[in-house]
This record gives C-alpha cells, sequence and structure tokens, in this order.
C-alpha cells in the first residue's frame, strides 16, 4: 500500500472582471464578469500554533490552513474563497480566504484565513 501525498482538493472561484470604459460613442460599457472554477489535488494542514509566521517583510501572517499543491495551479488572488475537501470521503477539511499565495520550485503554497 502506497502513501496518498495529496489527500485533499481545493476548489476556489475566481472573479475576473475589467473596467468599465466609453465606446467610440462616448457611452459606458460596464463588461460581464467572467468566473473561473480552479480545482486541485493538494495537502493542507491546519494551523496548530499561534496562527502566525514570519514573512519577509518582517510582519507576522496569521492563517488557519496552509495547503501545498502543484506549481501549475493559476494564482489564486487574496480574498479569494477557497474550500478543502478530504478526497476519500468528500467532507470538508477546512475553508478560508486566501491571504498569500507563494509558488517556489517544487510547490505552491496558499495561506487561508
Amino acid at each position: 500500500m502506497s502513501i496518498k501525498r495529496r489527500i485533499h482538493t481545493l476548489k476556489a472561484t475566481i472573479v475576473k472582471s475589467e473596467d468599465p470604459y466609453q465606446d467610440a460613442d462616448g457611452n459606458w460599457v460596464f463588461p460581464e464578469n467572467e468566473t473561473v472554477e480552479v480545482t486541485s489535488h493538494c495537502r493542507t494542514e491546519s494551523n496548530t500554533t499561534d496562527g502566525l509566521t514570519p514573512v519577509k517583510d518582517g510582519f507576522r501572517l496569521e492563517y488557519n490552513y496552509l495547503i501545498f499543491t502543484n506549481t501549475k495551479l493559476e494564482e489564486l488572488p487574496i480574498n479569494t474563497r477557497v474550500v478543502v475537501t478530504v478526497v476519500k470521503t468528500g467532507k470538508v477539511f477546512g475553508e478560508g480566504e486566501v491571504v498569500k499565495f507563494e509558488t517556489g520550485q517544487r510547490v505552491t503554497r496558499i495561506w487561508l484565513k
């Protein structure tokens, strides 16, 4: 029996919007928002310490969950709502909003609050 490295699935909805603009007649055009559903296998850990981690600018980042996933995942904007479920049972493991997104050489890390 092998150990499954990514026992969770993250699901997020990214809303992409364009700024309003004026057409050739001077009328304001308000483009429709585009919604993109993102799903990826991952491994998620709940924060069991003080909920803080140091960051480069000297401040400490407050978070509840840290997600590890592949580097091909599209960047999730700050404040994007994420739900993490257990692959085997489908139950919600955790959920929150993105407070930091970082892609490294081997993994992408996402911090949720």
